[in-house]
């Protein structure tokens, strides 16, 4: 994956121009505001994750986008699942659709594993929090992908860490049968 010649970091308009030039040709493809790639890039959503971390460092990807990272869904994500405190500005993402959820900046600490990728560094959910995270959003993403990555995740899956997400995001109760059969 190439960026963009050295030849267009140079600030002015003319380097600008060139900028614009290359993105009318289709040379250049446009991933967030102010941010281009070459046209033949293939961005996957690690990548794109990796772009739009370097704009809003807050940015953690979760749900399905993190399921798909931490290989416990045969699911094929329909946008890229970011989670961000509330009152966060999220930067317009061009490349893939972005599905955005909102949550409190407590409930964000130390729940994510930060991950090397070829445009830079991206946090992610951890798989714990992940399936957490999916079964309290179990009615708009569906409850079968949060029985999925029970399954697919049980070799992955620290008990006593899912316990502990569970109770600190107040659904442990309403999850405790479904724990209760998974590790049984």
């Amino acid at each position: 994956m190439s960026a963009l010649p050295a030849e267009l970091s140079d600030q002015g308009k003319t380097a600008r121009r060139r900028m614009y030039r290359r993105l009318a040709a289709g040379k250049a493809q446009r991933v967030l505001s102010g941010v281009l790639v070459e046209g033949d890039a293939l961005l996957g959503e690690a990548d794109v994750m990796a772009l739009l971390n370097a704009r809003q460092p807050l940015a953690v990807m979760n749900l399905i986008s993190a399921l798909s990272h931490h290989r416990m869904t045969t699911q094929i994500p329909d946008a890229l699942y970011v989670a961000l405190p509330r009152g966060v500005r999220m930067p317009c993402v061009y490349a893939m659709p972005v599905r955005v959820w909102y949550t409190t900046p407590e409930l964000l600490e130390g729940c994510w594993d930060e991950i090397a990728g070829a445009y830079g560094p991206y946090r992610v959910t951890t798989p714990e929090r992940t399936v957490v995270d999916c079964f309290k959003y179990r009615n708009k993403i569906g409850l079968s992908i949060f029985l999925e990555a029970l399954r697919l995740g049980q070799e992955k899956l620290n008990p006593s860490l899912l316990h502990s997400e569970a109770k600190r995001l107040r659904v442990l109760n309403k999850m405790a049968p479904y724990l209760k059969y998974i590790f049984s």
